[in-house]
This record gives C-alpha cells, structure tokens and sequence, in this order.
C-alpha cells in the first residue's frame, strides 16, 4: 500500500504531535498539532470534505500545524522533541509555502 506525499507527510506530523503529546509536560500545543495534522489526514484520505477552498484550507491546517510546532521547538528539551518537533515544523512550514504559493 503506497501513499501520496501529502498523506504521508500529513500522517507524519500526526504520528510527531501525538508523540509530543504524551511526552511533553505542555499538552496544550500538541494537541493543536495533532487535530491539525488529523484532519489533514482525514482530508487526504477522503473521510470528510469540508465546503471551503482548498488554498484557505491548507494555509489555516498548515499554520495550525506550524505555529505549535515552532513553539515546541523553541522549548525542546532533547534529542526526542527536537526531531518531533523539527517534523512537525517542516510540514506545517511546507504546507503554509504551498499553499502561500498557490495564492499567487
């Protein structure tokens, strides 16, 4: 079974901010990342479709994901959470410069 690129990354920063959640003393900004990243993959998979446009979509997911993520970053505390967090940042990073150039 393959998968496309943006479920793959999509299930990537699901997989990096569950991690973090369960072993960050914050849960708050895991957990932003983590429904972000989930409903990227429900998306991607088809499960549900929401009634909005695809560049505004992905710029909000991609921030939702993003903006935690740099945050969890900046406070990383080893070796675990710094590569979580660095995937998690990556994506969201690449998702909102996707979808910023698409706008343009």
């Amino acid at each position: 079974m393959t998968l496309p690129l943006h479920t793959a990354l999509a299930l990537s920063a699901a997989l990096a901010a569950a991690w973090l959640f369960f072993t960050a003393g914050s849960r708050a900004l895991p957990l932003v990342a983590f429904l972000a990243a989930g409903l990227e993959v429900a998306l991607a998979q088809g499960w549900i479709r929401l009634a909005l446009h695809g560049p505004t979509l992905a710029l909000g997911l991609g921030a939702g994901i993003a903006l935690p993520a740099v945050a969890l970053w900046w406070r990383a505390g080893g070796k675990g959470p710094l590569t979580a967090a660095s995937v998690l940042a990556f994506v969201g990073l690449l998702q909102v410069a996707l979808a910023l150039l698409l706008r343009l």
